[in-house]
């Protein structure tokens, strides 16, 4: 292991050990069903917003979206524009959820339903979601810390798992909460401070900064413009590309349950424009660390850059601005850099271990095995514990064997589009649609499942060159599949019933709206 990697590591453990006090003063707080899964309601709107944009301001972006804007120039920068308009369908129903009173999505359909079988499904969905998404960000994060300190893939995997499931299991939601508070305000930070230097290089002109990038680029002025890594001769893979980011958000179970950790509907809307805007900021930075990469670094370093799919671009930046590897100034901040991200890869997945943790023990265990059992809170709260050993055990050991040789992509890919094309058509409906049946409901779920599943795997992502459906992200096949399955079941399993419970799921929303109003009316006064 080099210098700069044995450095890396002990940034790393000074940063995980901050992070432990944190664990350690919410396992405190930490006695109750609602308190681990939700944080016992006491996130205020402008600490939910933090965490919601800290979930998003992810090794992902912060590495990966770096690295695209870098490698591809304007067609990088669709991934943040898709993930800004993704809030947009959340404004819809932030407020509703929360006013549910739900802990989890699978408990949203069951308090207009209350169907077992459905909740089975829904749990189900919202699992293979979560695990999709929690191995691929595993994998990655083993792939990331063995480029970066050296470890062997499985060491690096198996160091993450461990203590995300330290932090899930002793800090529940509101530790995962704080950690992600406190990485975003340390992303902001390190993007502000070099995104500063970056426009003092440049003279503080933008327009300077994208010159100068497109200059150090093989592709020249085409950079700037659509078509480098998205060909502009496949316009729907453009639009499917963003459908799938932008609607598969809205149906994410870990985003979702953000909104269950508010004291009200009001607080769950706020929360959505205090991230909007953090993320907006941070999205920006971005942009312009990609554009300095591209034009500030050369020889080897433009070359280091390139490689690992772009994703050493931030760390290999950083170097250069504080003044060169083989300075004292670029290896610290080569180091606090990565130490960073290994933050971010932690708080990332701690948010998606609870999400799964939560399905398994409130929706399985509580909600269908136990619903006939006495003491059910009691038991629930061991086993929101339980579980969460439990599902960091197998997913750690999962990213393990899949290795290093695997498809992210279509991990990735297979989780939103279930995300867009099952959760959401059915979360739509039920908080909007009177006629909505469970028949629907069902067939909406698992038939959304299926098709997405089938549509990755006939895609590019999967099939390559032989592919029969000619995009990487299906999504403009299979959400709209996905509403036709829900309105399908609905039709086929008409259910007289439909309106009177959508009138009390509608009551129940209203009336908690109405207490929200009275409530800050009071405060006000």
């Amino acid at each position: 292991m080099n210098a700069n990697g044995t450095l890396t590591i002990v940034v790393f453990a000074c940063l995980v050990l901050g992070m432990f006090v944190i664990i350690a003063r919410a396992a405190r707080r930490t006695s109750s069903t609602s308190d681990f899964l939700a944080a016992g309601r006491s996130i205020s709107a402008a600490q939910n917003g933090l965490a919601i944009a800290g979930d998003f301001m992810s090794a992902g972006t912060f590495l990966g979206t770096t690295g695209l804007i870098y490698l591809y120039g304007f067609d990088g920068t669709l991934i943040l524009v898709a993930a800004i308009f993704g809030f947009l369908p959340l404004l819809l129903i932030a407020e509703r959820l929360r006013n549910a009173g739900a802990f989890t999505l699978s408990e949203v359909l069951s308090v207009r339903f209350n169907d077992p079988l459905l909740r089975g499904v829904t749990a189900l969905t919202s699992l293979v979601v979560s695990l999709l998404y929690l191995v691929a960000q595993l994998v990655g994060a083993g792939i990331l810390l063995q480029a970066l300190t050296g470890f062997p893939y499985a060491v690096a995997v198996v160091i993450t798992g461990v203590l995300m499931t330290i932090y899930v299991a002793f800090g529940g939601m509101l530790g995962a909460s704080w950690v992600m508070i406190v990485k975003a305000i340390i992303l902001l930070i390190v993007g502000f401070v070099m995104s500063v230097t970056i426009l003092a290089a440049s003279g503080w002109h933008l327009g300077t900064l994208m010159l100068d990038a497109a200059a150090a680029h093989p592709g020249g002025q085409a950079f700037l413009k659509p078509g480098l890594l998205l060909p502009s001769s496949h316009p729907f893979d453009i639009l499917s590309f963003g459908l799938v980011y932008m609607l598969g958000t809205a149906g994410l179970p870990h985003v979702l349950i953000r909104f269950f950790t508010v004291r009200d509907g009001n607080a769950a809307r706020r929360s959505l424009g205090w991230a909007v805007t953090v993320m907006g900021i941070f999205f920006l930075m971005i942009v312009v660390l990609g554009l300095g990469a591209r034009a500030l670094l050369h020889g080897g370093d433009a070359a280091a850059a390139a490689s690992v799919g772009g994703n050493l671009v931030a760390p290999i930046l950083a170097g250069v601005l504080a003044g060169g590897d083989a300075s004292v100034g670029g290896a610290l901040a080569m180091a606090f850099i990565s130490g960073v991200c290994f933050l971010t890869i932690l708080a990332v997945v701690s948010g998606l271990l609870i999400s799964a943790s939560g399905t398994v023990a409130h929706d399985l265990f509580a909600g269908i095995i136990w619903r006939h059992l006495p003491d059910i809170e009691r038991r629930e709260r061991s086993m929101a514990r339980v579980s969460s050993v439990a599902v960091g055990i197998v997913a750690t050991l999962f990213s393990i064997a899949v290795g290093t040789g695997f498809n992210i992509t279509f991990l990735l890919g297979l989780a939103f589009l279930v995300a867009a094309s099952a959760n959401l058509p059915a979360l739509v409906c039920t908080l909007f649609w009177k006629r909505f049946s469970r028949t629907g409901a069902i067939v909406g779920l698992a038939g959304g499942l299926v098709v997405s599943v089938v549509v990755i795997v006939l895609s590019p992502t999967v099939m390559g060159k032989a592919a029969l459906i000619p995009l990487k992200y299906p999504a403009i096949v299979s959400i709209p599949l996905g509403f036709a399955l829900c309105w399908l079941g609905t039709m086929l399993g008409r259910d007289a019933r439909a309106p009177e419970q959508f009138s009390k799921l509608l009551m129940h929303t209203e009336i908690s709206v109405e207490r929200d109003n009275v409530q800050a009316a009071h405060l006000a006064h």
